[in-house]
Order: C-alpha cells, then sequence, then structure tokens
C-alpha cells in the first residue's frame, strides 16, 4: 500500500474500478488454486470459491464506494495541508514586506469598512421592513396639491373614518408637547395625540396595560395616556402597578392605561407618551396639522384605496368651501416606510457610491503593488514552476496571499464598521431616518463578506495570473538584477494607475461641489444679525392658566423681568424660529389677483410675533410701519407685515402697503390689511427660495387665549449685550420664581440654530471630502509605485542618454511626461464621468452648478499637481545618480 502523502493525483471513477476489480479477481484466483489442490477441477473448483464468495457485485459496489469515500477524504485533507502550507508560506512572505502589506490591509480595510457603515445605514433607513405588523400594508394618506403633500385636517381625518370601507383600519396622529410635573420638578416632554386606532393601525401591543378604545376617544371621557417604556422606567421608577394610576401633564392628570414595549418603532421613538386624541367636528376645515395612516388589506388593494379616497374628498368638498376653495386638490397615498425615509435617498446614493468609489480605488492600488511584488518574484514563481507546480498551483498560491492581506483588512473593516455604526446610531438621530435601528449584523455582515469575496478577486486575480504566465525558460533568463518585468507588466500597471485616477476624479469633483454648496448654505443671509440672540420654548399648562388674565399677566410678569436682566438688551415672544423652524403655513386669497374658482390659494410662511420683534432681531422697515400695542387687541381691525421677498413675489414693482387679503380660506373674515414691509427672513430652510413671510400680531388681549394652544406656547427672544450662555440661568430663574411648574426648553442661540440646519449637508460634505481625500492619496501612491517601478527598470537606459550628453532636465522632462501622461488620460476620462454624475446630485447642491467650472478647473489642477510632485520625485532621484556608478553596477 503506497503511504497517503504519495497518493496526491485523484485516480479516476474507472481507475477504481480496475483496482477493485483486480484485488477481487485475485482473491478468487487464490480460493481457485486452494480448492484444486483438494483435487477438484478447475470449473467446480471456481463455482465453490463463487459459492464460498457469497454476493460478489454487492461486494464489489460495497468496495467502490468505500473507495470513492476513502479519495475524497485524502483529498480533502491534502487540500486543507496545501491551504495551510499556502497560509504560511503566504503570511512569511508578506512578513518579508511589512510596508506594502500594512499598506493594503489598511488601504482596502478602510474601504471595506466605510462601505459596511453606509450600507447598514441605508439597510435600516430604506431596505429593512418597517417593526410593524405586515409594515407593507401600512401607508401614510394625505392632500396631493403636487408638488405638495400636506397632512390632514380634522376635518378630513373625521370624514376619512366614517366613509372608507377599503382600509381595515385608519389611524392619524399629531404632535402635542406637554409639561410633565411630579410635584418637585417641571420639564416640558414629547408626545403625541392619537386616535384610538393609531396603535390597532400598527399591530403594537402594548407591555403593561391596554391599547386605546372608542371610549377613550370620545370628547369629554377621562383622559387616557400610553406612555413609553422609557418614561415609565425613568420617571415612574418601573413600578409594576402603574396602570390605572395618574400622570399629571399640562396640570392635567391623564390615566395610565398602557406601556409600550421597549422596542418600538420609527413613529414611536423618541416619543414619551401618546395621549388618545378627541376630536370633534370643527367649525372650517384648517388647520392641517394632523398626519394620517391607513392599513390595507394587502399591498395590491392601494390602487383600490386611493380611487376611494379621492371619491371621499370630492364628496365633502362642498361641506367645506367656504374654507377650502381648491377643488384641484385631492387625497392619495403612499407607502409609509418611503414617506418616514424622506428624501434622504439622494444623500444615501451619494455616500454610498463615494464609499465604493473609495473600495474600488484602494482594491486597485491594492493590485498595482501586488502586480510589482508578483514581477520581482517571477524567478522564484519560475523555480517552482520548474519544481512540478503547475499554473493552477501558483495562481491558488497568488490568491492565497491575497486572501490572507484581504482578510487581515476585513478584520480591520470590522473594527471601523462596529465603531462607525455606534456613531451613526448615537448622533445621527436628526439626519438618518430610522437611526436607532442600525445594527451591525444580517445582511450588512453578508455586505462585509461580499466586499471581502471581491476585494480577493479584484485585487488578487490579475497579480495571481500574471505571476503564473509566461514561458518558463524566458522567466529564468530574463530576470537579471537590472530588469524587473517586461512591456506588458508596465502596460498593465500603467492601466491600473489610469483607472485609479479615473475614478477618484468624479470622487474630488462631487466632494468640491459639495463642499462649495456647504460655504455658500454657511453664508446665506438670514435678514437679521444672529449673534447674542437667545431663544427657548415655553409652554402654560392648559388647567392652570385656564382664563385670559392668567395667561395675559403670564406673558407681562415674564417679559418685564426678563428685560430688567443685566446684559439683556430686548425682548419678544413669537411662535416660530429661524432658519427652519416655522410654526404655520396659510394660504390666503388676495384682494387685487384672487385665486380662480377651483385652483390653489398662494401659501406662505405666517409667524406671529410681538411688537418688540422687530427691534430685537434688528429687522429694516422698507415701507410703511411696524406691529404695535394696538394690532395686537384681538378686537381690532386685522393687519399683518410682510417681508420684502412676499412684496415682490406678490406685487411687483408696487407697493404692498395698503393691499388686502383673506386668510386660510375664508370668505366671509374680514379683509386683513399689510401696514409695513421689512427685510426679508429665512424661516423655510437657508436652502429653501424665498417664498416670502407675513407677520401678524400676537394676541394680547381678547377672549379664547387660554383655550388655544397656539396662545399659551411660545419662543422667547432675548438679545443680549455679550455672550447669551450667562442669560440662560438668570431666565430659568426668572421663570422658577413666577412659576415653577413652567418649563424653559429647547434652548438655543440663532447661531446654533443655524448650525443644526446645516449639520446634515455639512456631514455629508465632510464624509465625502475625507472620502476623496482618501482616493487621492491612494492614487498619488499608485503613481508614484508605478514611476518608482519604471525608473528601476530603465536606469540603465537613463545613465546611457546622461553619458552620451543628454541633459538632466530633458530627461527628466521625458520622465514625467510619461507619468503624466497615464494621469491626464484618468483625469480627462474622470471628469467626463464626473460631469454626467454630477448632475444627478443637483438637488443635494446650493447655489452651484453640477457643470461648476471652478470646481472642475480646481480639482483638475490638485489631481495633476500632486501626480506632478509624486512622478517627479522618483525622475529626479534617478537623474541624480551618477551613471558611471550604475553602468558600473549593471
Amino acid at each position: 500500500m503506497w503511504p497517503e502523502r504519495f497518493q496526491y493525483l485523484r485516480r479516476r471513477p474507472r481507475e477504481i474500478d480496475a483496482d477493485i476489480e483486480a484485488e477481487l479477481r485475485e482473491h478468487l484466483e487464490r480460493r481457485i488454486e486452494a480448492l484444486i489442490a483438494t483435487g477438484l477441477s478447475r470449473e467446480v473448483a471456481r463455482r465453490e470459491a463463487l459459492l464460498r464468495f457469497g454476493d460478489l457485485e454487492g461486494t464489489r459496489r460495497y468496495c467502490h464506494v468505500q473507495q470513492v469515500e476513502r479519495e475524497r477524504d485524502m483529498h480533502r485533507r491534502l487540500a486543507l495541508a496545501d491551504v495551510v502550507q499556502d497560509v504560511r508560506i503566504a503570511l512569511r512572505g508578506l512578513l518579508r514586506a511589512p510596508v506594502l502589506a500594512l499598506t493594503i490591509v489598511a488601504s482596502v480595510g478602510l474601504g471595506i469598512g466605510a462601505a459596511t457603515v453606509i450600507f447598514a445605514i441605508i439597510d435600516a433607513a430604506l431596505l429593512r421592513p418597517l417593526p410593524y405588523a405586515e409594515p407593507s400594508h401600512l401607508v401614510r394618506i394625505y392632500t396631493d396639491t403636487p408638488p405638495y403633500k400636506f397632512r390632514f385636517s380634522v376635518a378630513d381625518y373625521l370624514a376619512l373614518a366614517a366613509q372608507q370601507t377599503t382600509f381595515t383600519s385608519v389611524a392619524a396622529f399629531a404632535d402635542r408637547p406637554m409639561t410633565y410635573t411630579d410635584g418637585t420638578v417641571a420639564e416640558r416632554l414629547r408626545g403625541r395625540q392619537v386616535s384610538w386606532t393609531y396603535f390597532q393601525t400598527l399591530g403594537i401591543t402594548p407591555a403593561l396595560g391596554r391599547q386605546f378604545t372608542a371610549a377613550d376617544g370620545q370628547p369629554g371621557a377621562p383622559r387616557t395616556v400610553i406612555i413609553s417604556q422609557q418614561f415609565w422606567r425613568q420617571r415612574l421608577g418601573s413600578r409594576s402597578d402603574v396602570i390605572g394610576t395618574s400622570v399629571r401633564l399640562d396640570s392635567v392628570d391623564y390615566v395610565v392605561i398602557g406601556v409600550l414595549p421597549a422596542t418600538t418603532g420609527p413613529l414611536e421613538v423618541r416619543q414619551d407618551y401618546f395621549v388618545a386624541a378627541q376630536w370633534s367636528t370643527p367649525p372650517r376645515k384648517g388647520p392641517f396639522f394632523i398626519t394620517a395612516i391607513g392599513r390595507l388589506p394587502s399591498e395590491s388593494a392601494l390602487g383600490a384605496a386611493t380611487a376611494e379616497l379621492r371619491e371621499i374628498n370630492r364628496r365633502i368638498f362642498p361641506v367645506w368651501q367656504a374654507s377650502y376653495q381648491d377643488n384641484k386638490a385631492t387625497w392619495g397615498a403612499m407607502d409609509l416606510k418611503v414617506y418616514l425615509a424622506g428624501d434622504f435617498h439622494a444623500t444615501a446614493r451619494l455616500a454610498l457610491g463615494a464609499v465604493v468609489l473609495v473600495w474600488l480605488i484602494a482594491c486597485v492600488n491594492a493590485s498595482n503593488l501586488l502586480v510589482a511584488r508578483v514581477t520581482s518574484r517571477r524567478r522564484e514563481l519560475a523555480v517552482r514552476a520548474a519544481l512540478g507546480a503547475s499554473r493552477h498551483r501558483v495562481i491558488r498560491y497568488l490568491l492565497t496571499e491575497s486572501a490572507v492581506l484581504a482578510l487581515a483588512a476585513a478584520a480591520l473593516g470590522v473594527g471601523l464598521a462596529w465603531a462607525g455604526v455606534n456613531v451613526a446610531r448615537t448622533t445621527g438621530a436628526f439626519a438618518i431616518p430610522r437611526a436607532d435601528e442600525i445594527v451591525l449584523g444580517g445582511r450588512t455582515l453578508l455586505t462585509l463578506g461580499g466586499l471581502t469575496l471581491c476585494s480577493i478577486l479584484l485585487f488578487g486575480l490579475i497579480p495571481a495570473v500574471h505571476g503564473a504566465g509566461g514561458p518558463l525558460d524566458e522567466s529564468l533568463r530574463s530576470l537579471g538584477r537590472s530588469s524587473t518585468g517586461n512591456r506588458a507588466v508596465r502596460r498593465l500597471r500603467a492601466v491600473l494607475v489610469a483607472c485609479q485616477f479615473a475614478v477618484a476624479t468624479p470622487l474630488l469633483v462631487v466632494a468640491g461641489l459639495l463642499l462649495v454648496s456647504l460655504n455658500h448654505l454657511a453664508r446665506v443671509d438670514l435678514g437679521f444679525d444672529t449673534h447674542n440672540l437667545l431663544t427657548g420654548a415655553i409652554l402654560l399648562p392648559a388647567a392652570q392658566y385656564g382664563d385670559d388674565a392668567k395667561v395675559l399677566t403670564m406673558w407681562e410678569r415674564l417679559r418685564t423681568q426678563v428685560a430688567a436682566l443685566p446684559g439683556v438688551m430686548g425682548v419678544a415672544f413669537t411662535d416660530g424660529r429661524p432658519p427652519d423652524d416655522a410654526s404655520n403655513q396659510n394660504n390666503f386669497d388676495l384682494e387685487a389677483s384672487p385665486a380662480t374658482a377651483g385652483h390653489s390659494q398662494p401659501v406662505t410662511t405666517w409667524v406671529d410675533v410681538t411688537p418688540e420683534y422687530f427691534r430685537v432681531f434688528g429687522l429694516r422697515l422698507i415701507d410703511g410701519r411696524l406691529l404695535d400695542a394696538r394690532d395686537a387687541i384681538t378686537t381690532s381691525p386685522s393687519v399683518i407685515v410682510v417681508d420684502e421677498a412676499w412684496a415682490r413675489r406678490f406685487f411687483p414693482g408696487q407697493s404692498a402697503v395698503g393691499k388686502r387679503l383673506k386668510s386660510g380660506g375664508c370668505s366671509t373674515c374680514d379683509w386683513t390689511t399689510v401696514v409695513g414691509v421689512v427685510s426679508s427672513v429665512k424661516y423655510d430652510g437657508l436652502n429653501s427660495p424665498d417664498q416670502g413671510i407675513v407677520f401678524t400680531p400676537m394676541a394680547e388681549s381678547g377672549k379664547g387665549l387660554a383655550d388655544a394652544f397656539s396662545a399659551r406656547t411660545r419662543y422667547i427672544l432675548v438679545r443680549t449685550a455679550g455672550a447669551p450662555a450667562s442669560t440662560v440661568a438668570q431666565i430659568r430663574t426668572v421663570l422658577r420664581e413666577i412659576d415653577p411648574n413652567v418649563p424653559f426648553t429647547r434652548v438655543a442661540t440663532i447661531d446654533e440654530l443655524v448650525g443644526e440646519s446645516l449639520q446634515q449637508p455639512r456631514g455629508l460634505s465632510l464624509l465625502v471630502a475625507a472620502l476623496a481625500i482618501v482616493a487621492l492619496a491612494l492614487s498619488v501612491v499608485g503613481i508614484y509605485g508605478v514611476m518608482v517601478h519604471y525608473v528601476q527598470q530603465q536606469a540603465k537606459d537613463i545613465s546611457i542618454r546622461l553619458a552620451l550628453g543628454g541633459s538632466p532636465r530633458g530627461v527628466l522632462a521625458l520622465m514625467i511626461r510619461r507619468g503624466m501622461t497615464l494621469v491626464s488620460c484618468g483625469v480627462i476620462a474622470g471628469a467626463a464621468a464626473a460631469f454626467a454624475f454630477a448632475r444627478l446630485l443637483s438637488s443635494l447642491l446650493f447655489d452651484v452648478s453640477p457643470g461648476d467650472p471652478v470646481t472642475f478647473s480646481v480639482v483638475t489642477v490638485l489631481m495633476l499637481g500632486s501626480a506632478l510632485m509624486a512622478c517627479g520625485v522618483p525622475a529626479a532621484r534617478a537623474v541624480a545618480v551618477q551613471p558611471a556608478l550604475v553602468l558600473r553596477n549593471d
């Protein structure tokens, strides 16, 4: 029997059968000879031998199965031993080239880790189903007035709930922040008022207690609340007997009927409580503050549901036509997951494309380095082939070396991905949809594994095939000290370098466009001096402030005492904050140009302000007058002040002062008169066009203030002489002395609010810019490596040129020209791709063209300049060497 270590070549099935047949034949012959020796004839002896042997065919099959299994087992063990041997040899070889190994592991690991993090974000925000029962059946229902998708009014939702028949259930919710107090401290919490069908529609079962019922939603019913798990743990001590107890919200006792599970969906994240809405039919269709959702019986029912929504809207239009005249508006429905993702798709595509480009550049750079390494080892590989290693065996060995590098890069990528996922989950709450669901698992880990496998093939296959190719004798003869490759190798490495620059250029162009856009956003003029302007939200509890006198006394005392604080230059109240916290969008009809029948009225932002607002903000009066204390009296004629953008939009080339309108779609209301025009203010976002702002007087007297939620909720604006940080504590002290049950929340300066509005574009710009810098660095390393390799190859030729009288400058220019030709080809191809790619990202840019010539020029100069330095350094070193020294050592 041959030792197993020599049985390396796989036997074919017919060879196994032949061996088995020969062994069985030999066994039968021995028995036949033994029986003949006892005096039997050969024929009789053969029959007797076969009889004694038994089932010859069964034995043949059994032996075949055993041999085949043994063969497979042997080859599995030999293959594993080969892999272990290849890994051991690869590790020894890579340890002798630590700089190359670390460069490849770091660059590819960065690409894998970054791509994994971005995919984890995209998976959570866009790909993963919503964590609700049958999430594909959930839709958001809205008022469709292209290009806008408006929320519902109470009238809309009540009509929908009463008349629809296609949905299995419908629900609605609206934000309802309230003040929670436990008797010692007051704090403003985030919560929502929801229809009693809300949790039933989403398929959420409370961890403790019950859902809302129809009785909870009846006007005048006892107030009930379902609290979040966090509220239950942090403020109620995880009490097991919490069901049936009361919590005090806005000085009103709400009975706790349920506690939500620890894990909830994106609609419930960061909400502390949910109170049962007790909506009754309103006097007019507006305001529009309700988000409606519905559950379909199946995904295919969306078409029928949409048709029914339009029919219901058509039926109720005449009922509310006096307050809503747009008969072109209808109702529509969209997938709830798409609604929650918002406009994140463009950002996600850009981020994913950027990291994939960096990963590709890293893999191409790694392939370039490994080609150079394989070229320098051609003699070693040729010796292996001469000793019997097949081409397949050499390729497998080189791929194993690439696999070791890729697995090390993947290990680094896992660490980077884990850290990146944690950062995205904790800091991306306001920029990334469903940020709390970002995890490193499932499809994300499969993606990481796929990137690792693709990395092995991308940067391992080309060097492996190259290293195993070429005639054996030529490889052994051509490898002298002065030769490190041939023309094919140089051409291959040149193509790889050109590809790196072609891929890096679009990334740098996009990064440049985003940075220019961010710079323009940061320089947007808000229309006033933003420095030393402090804001904060104040909500008066409804039960405690049950009449107008208390409401008015509270606001006046607060204004007077805060204005008396040292360093305070002015105090005002409003219901919105620049640059993107406008509380109200309102439609109106102009007397001079009323909307035609059946068409929508214009819509702009409306901001309630006190008369001091314009002075505190420092707005410039352009025409007419400002609001004063008389305008705040509810019995006085309705007047407004508009900004310059509003005046230019609706009354270009003429004065807007004295023009009249009717707001809110109310055709029977009194006329509202424009009494003044001030400088433009940003309330709808830094990147939004100026559509105009209407400033209305905040009511300071009259009836019904205590019943109006808006009258009890205000932002205080404080202009300070110095840094406003010290003023915050003083305002809290004043508020605590006036009423300890009123919290001071959402405190921020206007500069901080501007910074928050820039958070998402700044984060995207910095991410792409960082990736672009990495891509540029990798590309420069690639061209530098090619030039070093080229100089080594051409050292003798360079020395001969110099020895024969060639000028060093001319030789230097010749060498640099070769490298820059490669770079220029890559940059030209990349610029063409960047021009096409950037046009797809126009929605992410502000005040900059996708084909901005300055950005393209700067990127081109940066790419060519960096490449010129990378080409010039090795070329200058080669020219500086004495020709005689090179020729003598050759």
